[in-house]
Formats: C-alpha cells, sequence, structure tokens
C-alpha cells in the first residue's frame, strides 16, 4: 500500500514530457500505449482501453521495463505510480530516446 507522504514525495518529482510507445502488460494481458510524461517515481499514459485504478502494470519500452500501480484514471489517460524509483540517468535516456 502506498502512504500519502510517500504519493505527496511522487507528485514532486520532476515530469519531463514525451511521446513514447510502450507495451503495457495488464493482467498478463499486452496492450499498446504511449508515455505523455515521465518521472523518476511515476508516469502519465494514454491507451485505447486503459487499465482500472488499482491495476498493477508492467511498461515495456525500447529503454525502459517497470512495474507499477495504477492511480487513476481519466477518459483514455492514466497515472502509474512506480514501485521502485528510476535514476536520472534512466529517465534522461528514455525521454531522449538513446
Amino acid at each position: 500500500m502506498i502512504d500519502n507522504e510517500s504519493l505527496v514525495a511522487a507528485r514532486r518529482a520532476v515530469r519531463l514530457k514525451l511521446f513514447e510507445p510502450v507495451v503495457l502488460r495488464v493482467h498478463g494481458v499486452a496492450e499498446r500505449a504511449h508515455l505523455l510524461d515521465l518521472s523518476a517515481t511515476g508516469a502519465l499514459a494514454h491507451c485505447e482501453q486503459p487499465p482500472y485504478t488499482g491495476d498493477a502494470v508492467r511498461i515495456e519500452g525500447q529503454t525502459l521495463a517497470i512495474t507499477g500501480r495504477v492511480m487513476w484514471v481519466l477518459g483514455k489517460r492514466f497515472g502509474i505510480h512506480f514501485g521502485r524509483t528510476l535514476t536520472d540517468t534512466t529517465v534522461l535516456r528514455v525521454v531522449e530516446g538513446d
């Protein structure tokens, strides 16, 4: 369970905008999605059939593979809180496409 203090700290993480195609796995089912922003603690994502709040997800991209939990859903957009914090180097690598 994620406590309020962790969520406040996660919201303070610097968010970098991007448009990165990824595979989103929910309950083992793969779906095409896009990351719209990324921080060390989470991401804003979009897909045609978004997961539900509380779902565990795995994001698989060209330079990123991480698990997290869906914290909110609004239309086809949703916020993901990662199970572990990404390094600044990893975030920049994903955003810059290296």
